[in-house]
């Protein structure tokens, strides 16, 4: 027989469970990949572009334009979103100073400038600016003490020296004051706030024309600026007894920037010539704006007296005096109270409150002693 001598007899393929080992293999990787849910295995949900974060330098950029077309108020939200961002940079706090002052909020400006002289107490330009804040509330040796703080730091700052200036005119002190504003001057005679205090000097010392002079010039320099406006229009009314141009500038006040402050003082200015239609007209614009403002309150329910219309002046100056304090003056105090006497059905036991006011200012007021009377007589019938 013949053999086959590279014969190899053929293995015999294993049986059982193991013969299928590839499928076990396939599943415990879908168990694993099931279990952990790898993220590139589930498609991603899809997600808002996130916003980009503005800068400071972006805030500071808005507060300058909106600075440049007279929006004060848009220019102070700017800056708050700067401090915000940049705590203690002093600029920020500056600037509100300023501008707080422009709008005549003297309170607010001495908290933010106290806030400057905080982060930066070294910083000329925070401690002018806290210490015209303090001049503005009367608070007159405080205020020199941080001038010249500022003016050993940089005694050649213009705005220091005007600063000063306008203290010693607060005081009386006009030769000194003269002395400051006009080193101030001579340092940088396109100075607004050196214009602006020149002509502060020149009203206290009875030159009305020359001080009208002096806010022009600095109106060429900064024809936004309400305020300026708003001075010119009080020189005009107080000094000079020009009520025309007193309402033509309180105009342009509004023009360059129409705020319950600018529309108030035009109000006000109508209301004192006599066209107390207009007034109510405008002061109503105002209190749109801000309808807690008390100043156009008080002047409205002043206008609305004047018209008779002693119901809603009654109203006007109720509310208007709540918000005003210990700020108000006599006259509003027994015109409010004369309101309430005239209307109808009369209101003495709230007109008294208001007399009484007024004859706390002065216990010889005539008006609220004939509001009293008429109301001990009516209580006598």
């Amino acid at each position: 027989m013949y053999l086959d001598y590279n014969y190899r007899p053929r293995r015999r393929r294993p049986r059982g469970v193991w013969r299928f080992w590839p499928l076990y293999l396939l599943i415990a990787v879908a168990v694993v990949l099931y279990e952990t849910r790898p993220a590139w295995l589930f498609e991603r949900p899809l997600e808002p572009t996130p916003t980009p974060t503005r800068s400071a330098a972006s805030f500071l950029a808005e507060a300058q334009t909106a600075l440049l077309r007279g929006d004060y108020s848009g220019a102070i939200a700017a800056y708050e979103k700067v401090t915000a961002l940049d705590p203690h940079n002093p600029e920020p706090y500056i600037v509100k100073s300023r501008l707080f002052l422009i709008e005549g909020n003297a309170k607010a400006a001495q908290e933010v400038a106290a806030k400057a002289v905080e982060v930066a107490p070294s910083d000329p330009e925070a401690l002018a600016a806290l210490a015209r804040a303090e001049d503005w509330l009367g608070n007159y040796e405080t205020a020199m003490r941080y001038a010249l703080d500022a003016y050993e730091l940089q005694p050649d700052n213009a705005e220091t020296l005007a600063i000063i200036s306008e203290i010693y005119t607060d005081v009386g002190n006009l030769q000194q004051a003269e002395a400051y504003i006009n080193r101030a001057l001579e340092l940088d005679p396109e100075n607004v706030l050196a214009l602006r205090n020149k002509a502060y000097l020149l009203d206290r010392q009875g030159k009305g024309q020359e001080a009208i002079k002096a806010l022009e010039q600095a109106l060429t320099l900064a024809p936004q600026r309400a305020d300026l406006y708003l001075e010119k229009a009080r020189i005009y009314r107080i000094r000079l007894g020009d009520f025309a141009n007193a309402i033509a500038a309180y105009r342009s006040a509004v023009d360059a920037s129409r705020t319950p402050q600018t529309l108030t003082a035009l109000g006000e200015g109508l209301y004192i010539t006599g066209d107390h239609l207009v007034a109510i007209r405008t002061l109503n614009q105002a209190l749109e704006l801000d309808p807690d403002y008390a100043p156009a309150l008080i002047t409205l329910g002043m206008a609305l007296y004047a018209r008779r219309n002693y119901e809603d002046a009654a109203a006007a100056l109720d509310k208007g005096l709540a918000l005003m304090g210990d700020a108000a003056r006599e006259e509003h105090y027994y015109t409010a109270g004369l309101a309430h006497v005239y209307k109808e059905p009369s209101e003495c036991e709230e007109a008294i409150v208001w007399l009484q006011k007024a004859l706390e200012k002065n216990p010889q007021s005539g008006p609220a002693l004939a509001g009293m009377k008429l109301c001990a007589n009516a209580a006598n019938r």
